[in-house]
């Protein structure tokens, strides 16, 4: 039963991200931002933080290549760059002192380079795509702010969870 609770949550939180983006679509707010909820992408972080390094990399890669079927349609997009994410926040954490100060600013941070990323790879396949400067003003900083809420939201919680996890596991 313990095996399958990170799974479950994960699996929640890729729900939850079409679910708000379905209840909070653009016109909510004034048609003018589009925000994007990466709530998968915020526990995958948190797991770079809190939980095994390798582990934490498989489940990014197992994610990212579903959100790549159902949601992009282009296989390969979230399927490195969430296990890039994950692994810049290993990197990361090791050098920062671990709180909710520093996790929320590597977690912001890690999450822009996933949207540049992303934007990179759209205006290659698309260059009638957003300009740069309405992608930073209409989309990021909107992006971003919601993102580390929710962090910030979750930071206790799955930070306890994901360490008392990993404490059971190396004793197993």
């Amino acid at each position: 039963m313990k095996r399958i609770v990170l799974p479950l949550i994960l699996s929640l939180c890729y729900i939850a991200e079409s679910l708000f983006a379905q209840f909070f679509a653009a016109r909510s707010f004034g048609g003018k931002f589009t925000i994007v909820p990466h709530f998968l992408l915020v526990m995958l972080i948190l797991m770079g933080m809190h939980y095994r390094k390798r582990l934490s990399i498989i489940y990014a890669f197992v994610f990212g290549m579903l959100f790549d079927a159902f949601y992009t349609g282009i296989l390969g997009i979230y399927l490195f760059f969430y296990p890039l994410a994950v692994y810049l926040t290993e990197k990361m954490d090791r050098i920062l002192q671990s709180n909710i100060f520093t996790g929320t600013l590597v977690a912001v941070l890690n999450m822009a380079i996933v949207e540049f990323l992303v934007y990179g790879i759209n205006a290659l396949i698309n260059p009638q795509v957003i300009g740069f400067d309405d992608f930073l003003l209409f989309r990021l900083w909107p992006t971003l702010i919601l993102n580390a809420a929710f962090f910030i939201l979750a930071w206790y919680p799955m930070g306890n969870f994901l360490k008392r996890r990993a404490r059971e596991e190396e004793k197993e």
